[in-house]
């Protein structure tokens, strides 16, 4: 897995080098999960992640008038977690995504607010990090483990870019990282059925500087 990303970054970074003009970030927000169903065994509930905050770096460069490249790397604190009546269990965790995007930008380069379209993929890394469990209280739905699984990833979302100053710019955004969802972090009790994939919305706002 590590020499698959180094390979992912290099490559991306290598096209981002001979670009004539580019810009390299990074941004904080806070990721909102739409987790999955789970059902079995005489209970019902919700499987997946919490709510965490994010952070993230990238790197855009111009391919054309209206149209952008971003290599892009968000890390977050996604606790593992399920849920069922009035009970809630979870377990340490985190998470990386690494993608690359296409920008959409329906105004010139040069305007001072351009707002963009954002839509790519990747793939995404989600890790148990707590200590292994003799029980826990949901055992009937779900196993909350210390696994790592990676998934393909899916992005897309929207936002707006604001020129600061001659090479600085402000971003503002939300974007959806969607992934299937990981059933062996969260993995389904026997007899229980997970339906659903992983959303997980991140509203982020960023800073970038060309060169």
């Amino acid at each position: 897995m590590r020499s698959f990303t180094g390979l992912f970054f290099a490559l991306a970074l290598t096209g981002t080098c001979f670009a004539q003009q580019w810009e390299v970030g990074g941004a904080a927000g806070f990721g909102i999960f739409k987790n999955a169903s789970v059902s079995g065994n005489g209970q019902s509930g919700d499987a997946g992640f919490s709510n965490s905050a994010a952070v993230s770096a990238f790197a855009i460069q111009d391919l054309y008038k209206h149209l952008g490249g971003e290599i892009g790397y968000t890390f977050q604190f996604d606790d593992l977690m399920a849920s069922s009546g009035g009970t809630k269990e979870t377990f340490a965790g985190q998470s990386h995504a690494i993608y690359y995007n296409l920008l959409y930008k329906p105004r010139d380069r040069e305007a001072q607010i351009q707002p963009y379209l954002a839509a790519g993929g990747g793939v995404k890394i989600y890790r148990g990090t707590g200590g292994s469990e003799v029980s826990q209280s949901l055992d009937q739905l779900v196993y909350l483990t210390p696994t790592q699984q990676v998934e393909p990833l899916i992005t897309f979302g929207a936002g707006v870019k604001a020129k600061v100053s001659r090479r600085s710019y402000l971003y503002i955004e939300v974007r959806d990282y969607l992934t299937p969802f990981p059933d062996n972090v969260v993995a389904p009790a026997i007899g229980a059925k997970l339906t659903g994939w992983v959303h997980d919305f991140v509203p982020m706002v960023g800073l970038s500087f060309s060169f």
